[in-house]
């Protein structure tokens, strides 16, 4: 679609990168030191890697790339936009953190979730932590928590400027991408551009079928920071991420344009002596706007044209402060974030022009502060604890449920009226999470993990306020609280690591969506994992991964939908010198537990989940110390598959869009 006039700009990209880097002599390792923000969890469900190591092809955004961790899938809309799944847990189940920042997307369908916004070539590092391992990073995460991090710059004192360049092509959908991470400094200031640009066609599944999966993204971002006292540093960014024509088969509508603006200072300072070593101050700007139709963007519209224009704006911050006392390290604190959501359904086109006909988000503000305070204290020499605790003052109002539509099927109603209820002006909780792990080391080769968590999950805009005529919030709704418990056992040599964990999690005042209304039930979501890493030879490297999870609603026994099946993952690496190839194995069994839509149980699943297999090619060669060529196919056997999940439009339907077929890649990798 898009071949002819994405290839020459790619080719002359590529002609830049060759001609500026070809003879540097510089290693190819990664421009940053990523500093470790708090104390990592041990366990298998922890996972944290440099951005361009956890996937060898191209990715269209943060959610693409989560998926290539085992444990973690996602729900496919279109070219982009896939919103994760980590333990069988989505959505605001999950905190997605951007460089220090929480960010709601402006669909109230998920066209953009928080990972749309994380270019993975604008990231340096992504840590996963699964399920409740901590409380001082926001509220809820009952599911995980994933963070998007950039760091500060390392200069040398004969070196003050770094940068990387890449270009890739993907065939199937002509997509062509580049990125480029320029940075200048010296050990008392800084400051670092980094920019990444997408062009991507329709793809093709393996049956040959085009998929309307087009779009075009930018992302721009300029960092800064100064040494302004001898222990003390002060940071600021602006990051600009835009989206256009963004196409989605999954949904009646598409976008487009999708763009967001976010604002960051930071400070951190270190103390010469006393109860605080050091103080973290941050604050954060997050502007999204977003715009949905049913015309613009398509050949042959639905029957009356409807456009939704939305806005999501967050404000927040944190005051994190680490103390050690003894022998235990403390972290403990203060955080904020206040949400605004705005979006209405409005008719395009006709005599009725400009009515509303439908109230997405009635003007709707969520705000939380949070108290926090968790410790690491090693008990012996052989035994860890792990514990924290944190208190949530959450408050909620709708400025408009008391405003009547003006057309449609609904006019004269307003959404108290779809609502049932008469929603309060405003509504508050007080919500208590917390944890406790203890890590014993059984030997020098074996450890045993165990975490009991309580954290609480308060209704977002969406589940509170929704007002369309098939899809309807509830203001009456209690936050869910999740209850897990963890048990890992792990093992670690010099050539072989390996991990199994299970978890089961009982969850009061679950909030389910059944037939687009919400309700407060009792759920319980069970699992298990298993992750492997040998070093075979000094060469050859196996890996594997195996997630297993179910979700049952506890009232009526029935199965709760968007659960992903058991999945299993082998790779195989080899590394001499220059180097490196390798191939993976991706493994979905059938999805039969289902909850399906138009069933009773009133779920999102269109259907029962065949099962797939799929194979993955790649290799890459230093052809300088400088400058990586690398290459792949993914679907290499261009079978024609799905992933079980999907997610529900805002006229009740249920689509599941296919994968794409087999996909050749290119990348061109120059740093200096």
């Amino acid at each position: 679609m898009k071949s002819s006039r994405l290839l020459t700009p790619l080719a002359l990209a590529v002609s830049a990168v060759v001609a500026s880097f070809a003879n540097a002599q510089t290693t190819t390792q990664s421009l940053y030191t990523i500093e470790v923000t708090a104390p990592i969890p041990l366990g298998s469900g922890v996972f944290s890697q440099p951005s361009q190591s956890i996937q060898a092809s191209p990715t269209s955004d943060g959610g693409d790339l989560l998926r290539a961790i085992n444990g973690v899938s996602g729900s496919r809309m279109g070219g982009r936009g896939i919103d994760p799944v980590i333990r069988g847990q989505s959505q605001n189940q999950l905190n997605v953190i951007l460089d220090g920042a929480f960010l709601y997307g402006g669909c109230p369908n998920r066209m953009d979730p928080p990972t749309t916004y994380a270019s993975p070539a604008t990231f340096d590092r992504v840590t996963l932590i699964k399920g409740n391992q901590d409380v001082i990073y926001g509220p809820g995460g009952s599911g995980g928590t994933v963070l998007f991090e950039r760091s500060r710059p390392v200069f040398s004192s004969d070196r003050h400027t770094r940068g990387e360049v890449s270009a890739a092509f993907t065939g199937n959908s002509d997509t062509s991408q580049l990125s480029a991470d320029l940075a200048a400094g010296t050990d008392e200031a800084y400051v670092r551009f980094i920019a990444g640009y997408t062009d991507a066609g329709n793809y093709k599944d393996g049956s040959g079928r085009t998929i309307r999966s087009a779009y075009e993204s930018e992302a721009y971002t300029l960092l800064g920071g100064i040494k302004v006292a001898d222990s003390t540093w002060l940071e600021a960014s602006v990051e600009q991420a835009n989206e256009k024509d963004v196409l989605f088969p999954g949904a009646g509508m598409d976008s487009p344009y999708s763009d967001s603006t976010t604002y960051r200072l930071k400070l951190d300072h270190v103390t010469q002596g006393g109860v605080v070593d050091r103080v973290r101050a941050e604050i954060y700007r997050a502007e999204v706007d977003h715009l949905m139709d049913n015309f613009s963007l398509r050949n042959q519209t639905a029957p009356m044209a409807m456009s939704a224009p939305t806005n999501s704006d967050t404000t927040g911050g944190r005051l994190l402060l680490d103390s050690r006392l003894n022998n235990t390290d403390v972290q403990w604190g203060v955080d904020y974030q206040k949400n605004n959501r705005n979006a209405s359904a409005i008719i395009a086109k006709g005599p009725m022009t400009g009515r509303v006909t439908g109230i997405q988000w009635p003007d709707v503000d969520l705000a939380q502060t949070g108290v926090f305070a968790q410790l690491t204290h090693h008990v012996t020499e052989r035994d860890l604890l792990h514990a924290g605790a944190r208190y949530d003052h959450v408050r909620a109002k709708a400025g408009r449920t008391n405003e009547a539509f003006t057309g449609g099927m609904l006019n004269g109603q307003t959404p108290n009226d779809l609502y049932g209820v008469n929603a309060k002006n405003s509504s508050s909780e007080n919500n208590f999470s917390g944890f406790l792990s203890w890590a014993h080391q059984l030997d020098e080769q074996y450890r045993v993990e165990t975490t009991l968590s309580r954290s609480v999950r308060t209704a977002d805009a969406t589940e509170r306020y929704m007002a369309m005529g098939h899809w309807r919030g509830n203001p009456t709704l209690d936050p869910e609280k999740h209850h897990q418990l963890e048990v890992v056992l792990a093992s670690e040599t010099t050539d072989l690591s390996w991990s199994l964990a299970g978890y089961y999690n009982r969850v009061n005042d679950y909030i389910l969506r059944k037939n687009n209304r919400y309700t407060n039930i009792t759920a319980e979501i069970y699992g298990a994992e298993a992750d492997l890493n040998w070093q075979i030879t000094p060469n050859w490297q196996l890996s594997q991964g195996v997630a297993w999870v179910r979700g049952k609603n506890r009232d009526d026994k029935t199965n709760l939908s968007q659960i992903p099946p058991l999945t299993a993952t082998l790779g195989l690496t080899y590394q001499q010198d220059a180097l490196s190839a390798g191939v993976d194995w991706l493994i979905s069994a059938k999805q039969d537990k289902v909850c399906l839509s138009g069933s009773p149980c009133g779920g999102q699943d269109p259907r029962k989940t065949s099962s797939y297999d799929v194979v993955n090619a790649h290799l890459a060669y230093e052809l300088s110390s400088a400058i990586t060529l690398s290459a792949g196919v993914n679907n290499l056997f261009d079978k024609t598959y799905a992933n079980h999940l999907n997610r529900e439009d805002v006229f009740g339907n249920n689509t599941q869009v296919n994968e794409p077929g087999r996909s050749s890649w290119v990348k061109l990798t120059a740093r200096f």
